[in-house]
């Protein structure tokens, strides 16, 4: 009966037995036997001789059936046979200096993994610093799962911590999974991290996809001479709709008439007739309005193109007719597009994209809207990459989570 007791609080297998348990109105309690014997850290030999027993202590072992575990017990100390030094027994399913068990921490895990830290403290009767202290012990966001085989293509991208402060979301787009956050978008920190690469996996790195960021641009290319940098279209048609938006605000200030903005930034093909017709009017009705929205699809076209020789004498010209404009707007944009033409189409050799990074970034704005926000950019970020890696990588050791 004991061992059944045992296997369902997951106190099999220890190193002692169990004196007596009891059950509170919200607390079950384990009182454990004293151990026999125990092995000297020093010198690795097992020893029976005891010499003093330490004071009791309460030990917390998560929560069952609505009530929290509690484990009874006490150290004792040894005098080892081989090197006649004391010691004090060491226990593997208590860390050091520690009131919880591998198991109240594996449960406190869990729960952060869907829940708000305020729901963890009620559920688990913990405060938020434990809840915090144990997600950084088991969760090091230096601790990257590179894929064992084959070339990589990195996608970075920043994303909001709060307010206008960013970090870098930085993910393998070839294998679709999630790597590391970075805590700042800082350029030194960026490439920190590309430095600190394995030598074997930064050879196998070859792409590396990311938005029109020159401070992004900069660290790749120290760091990873040989990988390929690749624009992401996505954030080359987002900026094309900002210049276009901005075209539309400044010539429906000047003329004090308000010109509809959704009809500009949607796509030509998925409007409807009476929409094409109202583009067609305004445009006519405003020559430089014309001029940004024919770049813009023109952009977008670009893209649908099948080989790179096409879509580079395609980006020429465009880049040509933007320096022929007399917009000063216009001509910014031209030596925009041509200083990152390179790195815009490298995108056709292997059509790679930041997708999978901004579904990241969607599953993110979840778990914050979940923990309700964030202020320590430490802890967000091992909360989210608590909530994006597998338990498999987080805790290794366990045969249930091997899979």
């Amino acid at each position: 009966m004991k061992e059944i007791i045992l296997e369902i609080f997951n106190l099999q297998g220890l190193d002692r037995g169990l004196a007596k348990c009891w059950v509170t109105e919200g607390e079950i309690y384990f009182k454990l036997k004293d151990s026999h014997q125990a092995s000297c850290p020093r010198c690795g030999v097992l020893t029976d001789k005891r010499h003093a027993r330490g004071r009791w202590r309460k030990v917390y072992h998560g929560s069952a059936f609505g009530r929290r575990v509690w484990v009874l017990l006490r150290k004792s100390r040894y005098l080892c046979g081989s090197c006649s030094k004391p010691f004090t027994e060491e226990l593997s399913w208590i860390l050091p200096r520690q009131r919880k068990t591998v198991e109240a921490e594996q449960q406190i895990i869990h729960s952060l993994r869907g829940q708000s830290f305020k729901s963890v403290s009620e559920k688990e009767g913990i405060s938020y610093g434990v809840s915090k202290r144990v997600l950084k012990r088991c969760l090091n966001p230096e601790q990257v799962r590179w894929p064992e085989s084959g070339e990589i293509s990195l996608g970075i991208d920043a994303h909001s911590f709060r307010g206008a402060k960013l970090v870098n979301t930085v993910t393998e787009v070839r294998s679709r999974r999630p790597l590391t956050i970075l805590p700042d978008n800082r350029k030194e920190t960026v490439k920190r991290f590309l430095r600190n690469i394995p030598a074997e996996t930064k050879e196998r790195v070859r792409e590396v996809c990311i938005d029109m960021e020159s401070m992004l641009l900069a660290a790749v290319e120290e760091e990873l001479p040989q990988a390929s940098v690749v624009v992401d279209h996505f954030h080359l048609i987002q900026d094309a709709n900002v210049r276009m938006d901005e075209a539309r605000r400044i010539e429906q200030d000047a003329v004090k008439q308000e010109i509809p903005r959704k009809i500009f930034l949607v796509g030509k093909e998925k409007l409807n007739p009476k929409q094409k017709k109202r583009v067609e009017t305004y445009c006519q009705k405003y020559p430089s309005l014309k001029e940004f929205y024919w770049m813009k699809e023109a952009l977008r076209s670009l893209y649908r193109l099948k080989s790179k020789t096409a879509a580079e004498k395609r980006l020429k010209d465009l880049i040509q007719m933007a320096f022929l404009s007399d917009d000063a707007a216009m001509v910014q944009w031209g030596r925009t597009l041509k200083r990152w033409s390179r790195y815009i189409l490298n995108f056709f050799d292997h059509r790679t994209t930041n997708a999978y990074t901004e579904g990241i970034h969607t599953k993110i704005k979840m778990i914050k809207r979940v923990s309700f926000g964030f202020r320590n950019v430490q802890v967000y970020v091992r909360k989210v990459l608590l909530c994006l890696w597998p338990l498999a990588f987080i805790f290794p050791w366990l045969p249930h989570y091997s899979s």
